[in-house]
């Protein structure tokens, strides 16, 4: 009996599976083990759907890996309104049962805020329970946090590989192939490359159909994403399809770009929307939450011939939510807050209640939540925000805010060697005049980037600035002020990098001359240190033609052909042309796509092959 559970997994016969599992399952270890193993995973128990009745009759008779089984159902595929109450109810009866995993899926719901508000006290308290009663899913929730890292845990992938090493010596490997896919992960992290595909190859030949996704991505992907072996990857995805794994149905969404859609003609194109339309829904019905992601970005912006339509775009994008997506949660925000496109009915409060989500979800929505809670919303948060998420805010913003520096804090300072020297040619006429220009600068180039109506002039408004700058740095009364506006201004500098580099280079001497002064050392040098050193290594590889090895520091992968002297040379000059071409657009839904294509046309003009943003990152959603 043992031995055919283990070749069913095998064989990605998941239901079979299950039911052999399920027969000894109340009194045999193995049996236990080996079906708790197919109930936490999702490849495995979407699998279950079509025995949902059967499964919740013997949960409703006490079986209590029934009962877990039945919660895990609700929790992947979100089946009725109530799923969270009925995961809840069931989960809560499989841990006083004594199922160890329930306590550990319980503590998920907890900090997710599935039962309606974030309790972190609660998801420490269970996770450490589930821990010392040797859950599954909780050692597999410290080995995944580890690998990636999260609020209390520095990501340590070295760490992960050892504990997952001395694991897989000590247990029959047909127990759980998710370790061999966790270990793949960390070490693909680490770029080893060729052990990673090693361990999703062992995974997949135990049973786990979602290594198929990720093999074909490691094998078939280039750094940015980009498929580049396109017969590999639609071989791998389409045996994930057959294993029955949720991911590979983003197969065709994987490979489609901007690019290779244009160059198809109307019977493909047509055909290629069917498919994804099909593929992506079947994906969604198997509880993967990226294909609702994608179908209501396809509905949203009218992409590969999909009709705009915004209240397909709402619900699909509901239904990745339900699915615990953290994209669609903040997207339905974004529709409600800023884009206007959400169903009337759909106000403010529930903007912001889908951005709280979000942030449980682990999306960047923090300051949407914190202006929302400081506009009169989430109220019924406030506890957990004043708690958790305003100190954590506060952290992020602290090096934003201005030093905490005394105007007469130079006064006791008398040693000749560290006062600052003032050039004798310039008056205090001419002082007043360059702090004016200064003041002159950011205010038009923040006007520019405010209203969005000649963002191409901020670099020029920002050299005249730096001139200036680089002048009154050299006067002590001078440099709390000059500190401010230096950081106001290099926050509005995103396209120019030498011209970054050189305002940086000023705000560090005035640092340096304010902690002299002052006599302590300021946390924001050693941060805008690094950042130089970084600009000035990027910028260092362009000048020697070396753009494959610049190093892509943001979510958002950029063009390395921003980082060339010939980049900040024409980019004011081809933003002012492509402005010109949109002159009589509005800013709305899909500019920003219109605005790419006439900046590429006005680029090439000016001698420069650009790719926008959407061809460096493929599957991102922009607008």
């Amino acid at each position: 009996m043992n031995d055919s559970i283990h070749e069913l997994i095998c064989e990605f016969k998941s239901a079979e599976a299950f039911w052999a599992a399920a027969k000894n399952v109340l009194t045999d270890k193995y049996s236990q083990k080996m079906f708790l193993n197919i109930a936490n995973q999702r490849n495995h128990i979407v699998h279950l759907l079509k025995d949902i009745d059967k499964i919740q009759e013997l949960a409703e008779k006490g079986n209590p890996y029934m009962q877990y089984a039945l919660a895990r159902l609700h929790e992947t595929l979100a089946l009725e309104a109530n799923s969270n109450e009925i995961c809840e109810k069931n989960y809560e009866a499989a841990l006083q049962a004594g199922i160890a995993d329930a306590g550990a899926q319980l503590a998920f719901m907890y900090r997710d805020a599935d039962l309606g508000e974030v309790d972190i006290r609660r998801f420490r308290s269970l996770m450490d329970q589930a821990l010392e009663n040797d859950s599954t899913r909780a050692v597999q929730f410290r080995l995944h946090e580890t690998i990636f890292g999260s609020d209390y845990v520095d990501a340590d992938e070295e760490k992960a590989i050892g504990l997952l090493d001395e694991y897989l010596k000590n247990t029959p490997e047909e127990e759980d192939p998710y370790y061999f896919r966790l270990r793949a992960v960390a070490k693909e992290r680490l770029g080893r490359k060729a052990e990673a595909e090693e361990d999703y190859k062992k995974a997949i030949e135990l049973g786990d159909s979602e290594s198929f996704f990720l093999l074909a991505s490691l094998k078939c992907c280039d750094d940015q994403g980009n498929v580049v072996d396109m017969e590999t990857f639609m071989e791998l995805m389409e045996k994930g399809q057959e294993a029955g794994a949720p991911s590979a149905y983003l197969e065709t969404a994987c490979l489609m770009t901007s690019e290779y859609y244009e160059g198809m003609d109307e019977e493909t194109r047509t055909q290629v929307r069917d498919i994804l339309k099909e593929d992506l829904a079947l994906g969604a019905s198997l509880g993967e939450s990226y294909a609702a992601y994608f179908m209501g970005s396809y509905f949203e912006n009218g992409d590969y011939g999909f009709e705009q339509d915004f209240g397909q775009a709402w619900q699909w994008y509901s239904k990745g939510a339900l699915l615990r997506n953290s994209s669609c949660y903040q997207s339905l925000s974004r529709m409600v807050l800023e884009d206007k496109t959400a169903p009337e009915r759909y106000d403010e409060a529930f903007g912001y209640e889908c951005a709280y989500r979000a942030y449980a979800l682990k999306a960047d929505t923090l300051d949407i939540i914190i202006s929302g809670y400081k506009k009169g919303f989430l109220t019924h948060h406030a506890a957990v925000i004043e708690e958790f998420y305003l100190p954590i805010y506060e952290s992020l913003t602290a090096d934003k805010d201005e030093p905490e520096i005394e105007e007469d804090c130079f006064s006791e300072y008398d040693d000749p060697d560290i006062v600052v020297a003032e050039y004798k040619n310039e008056s205090e006429d001419n002082l007043e005049e360059l702090e004016n220009i200064c003041r002159s600068c950011l205010e038009q180039a923040q006007e520019a980037m405010q209203e969005y109506t000649a963002p191409w002039k901020i670099g020029e408004l920002a050299r005249e600035y730096a001139d200036a700058a680089d002048r009154l740095k050299e006067y002590e009364h001078l440099l709390n002020t000059l500190y401010s506006l230096n950081d106001k201004m290099l926050d509005l500098i995103c396209d120019h990098p030498r011209l970054k580099l050189r305002l940086s280079r000023i705000q560090l001497e005035v640092l340096g001359w304010i902690e002299a002064k002052s006599g302590h050392d300021l946390s924001i040098r050693e941060d805008l240190e690094n950042e130089a050193r970084e600009l000035e290594r990027c910028i260092e590889l362009a000048d020697q033609n070396r753009l494959d090895e610049i190093p892509q520091k943001d979510l958002l992968k950029r063009d390395p052909v921003e980082w060339t002297k010939h980049w900040e040379q024409v980019i004011d000059r081809a933003d002012q042309m492509a402005y010109e071409k949109l002159s009589d657009i509005p800013h709305g839904m899909g500019w920003c796509f219109a605005f790419w294509s006439e900046r590429k046309a006005a680029l090439r003009k000016l001698g420069i092959d650009w790719k926008d943003p959407h061809q460096m990152n493929p599957g991102v959603i922009f607008d």
